[in-house]
Parts: structure tokens; sequence; C-alpha cells
């Protein structure tokens, strides 16, 4: 199946309207498109969702429309290394799927880091295994986005024993992980064929422990929809298969499982 499972529009930071994106997502050939755009905190920590019952009403319109199998979701942002998102169970049981990673403001990692690389990577392995445990969340945004905070991290200075642990968090916690198109922007000092290199060892530890995957462009305009060809790029090296993968149908049937 073809599909785009992390993209955003107007009603976040994307540059192109939900019936835009829907457009792109037919001309690119795709089966399923998720608009999820960002829902921030305010300055308590509540999550900022005023926008999103306008945005169900637009996507309820153009669902009779669209050619695609149009989802809504929410990209969550993880606030700090208890596992604490911008999510509510209220918000959960209106969109289709919940994305949730660690973004500008996660506290103890982006914000407020602490000076060693040891206590940094101790502090990524909590927030993760909480993370992991938020029944709330479906997938994990772009993990390992470590390149562009005031202590950056890259991919092959973290410990494969931290990258196990977290591994076998998202396990039990049955989270998924985000292929993200667009990880190796995180990462402004090496290549794209570097960092595809070192995520490739990562990912290849939550394949082997059964954890599932899905794709993401983090499209923020109509020009990006459904471009994955550097997550595809990834899942060949590692070599993943179908058995693998989420499909939007596993997805829904899991949020099903726990909604009841």
């Amino acid at each position: 199946m073809r599909y785009d499972l992390h993209t955003h529009s107007l009603f976040s930071d994307g540059r192109d309207s939900v019936m835009d994106m829907v457009r792109a997502a037919e001309a690119a050939g795709l089966d399923t498109l998720a608009i999820t755009d960002h829902v921030e905190a305010d300055r308590w920590g509540n999550p900022i969702v005023d926008w999103l019952d306008s945005m169900l009403r637009e996507v309820e319109a153009i669902r009779g429309k669209a050619k695609v199998r149009l989802l809504v979701g929410i990209e969550a942002s993880l606030l700090d290394t208890k596992g604490h998102a911008t999510v509510t169970p209220q918000v959960y049981n209106i969109v289709d799927l919940v994305l949730c990673g660690i973004e500008w403001g996660t506290l103890g990692i982006a914000q407020n880091p602490p000076e060693s690389k040891v206590a940094l990577q101790r502090n990524l392995v909590t927030a993760y295994g909480n993370l992991a445990m938020n029944p709330w969340v479906d997938i994990i945004a772009h993990p390992f986005n470590l390149g562009r905070f005031p202590s950056p991290l890259r991919l092959s200075e973290i410990a494969t024993s931290a990258v196990r642990e977290i591994a076998a968090a998202f396990r039990e916690g049955n989270k998924a992980f985000e292929l993200n198109n667009t990880l190796w922007w995180w990462f402004p000092n090496q290549s794209p064929d570097e960092v595809l290199r070192d995520y490739a060892r990562i990912v290849e530890e939550f394949a082997v422990v059964g954890v599932k995957f899905v794709f993401g462009s983090d499209a923020h305009s109509l020009h990006g929809v459904g471009n994955l060809s550097w997550a595809e790029r990834l899942a060949q090296i590692v070599g993943l298969k179908p058995e693998h993968f989420l499909t939007p149908e596993q997805l829904r049937y899991q949020r099903l499982q726990k909604l009841l």
C-alpha cells in the first residue's frame, strides 16, 4: 500500500490547504494520506487544540470528493523526559492517529540538556521509555532527531545498549517507529548518505525485536507529499519486508482494540 502518515497543512506550520495536500497525494498515486498538524502547548503545558474542530469539518467535507483515504491525525510534542505530551484522551478519541516525538521544547533533551553526553543518553532512554508507555500515542515521530538541539548528538554516538533499551520499550508499548523521510535534515553537519548509514544501524536493532514501522514524509507543503525515497532506501538497506510495517488498516485495528 502506498501511504504517507505524516504531513502538515495550513492548520499548523504547513504551506498548503488540506485540499491541495489531498490533490498532491492523488498525483503521487497514494492510497492513504494523513494530515497530522502540530499540537503545541500553552504556558501551562496544556494542548492547544482550538483549531481541531475546524480541521475535522474541512476533512469531512473533502472525504467524499477525494480519491485517497484521508485520515485526521495530530503530531503531539513530547514535553519532558517523564513522557508528558500534548495529547489528551479526548483528542485521541476523535482523531485517526497520533504521532509524538522529541521537539524543540522537550525538557531535558532539546531544552536544559545535561552537559555530559552520557547523561543526555540516559535522558533519551528515560524519555522514550516513558513515551512508549503513553497509551494516547500510536507512532513515535522521527526517532533520534538529535542533531540540531543545543547539545547535538550524532547517531553514531548513541550507545548500542541505549538503542536496545529504547527498542525494547517501543516493543513493550506497541509503538510504531516512523521512518521519516527528512530525518537526515536533523544532522546538518553530515551528508544524507552518512545519516542513512548511521540510522540503518539503529533501525535494524528495532526490527530485530519486532517493532513495527510506518512511512512518513513530514511534508510541509504539497511538493513533499508522498516523497518517501530516502526512507525507502533506508528500508532496503536494513532489509525490511512488508511484514515489518503497519498498514493503515492494522493501525486502525490496534486503536479500536485499545478503545474498546
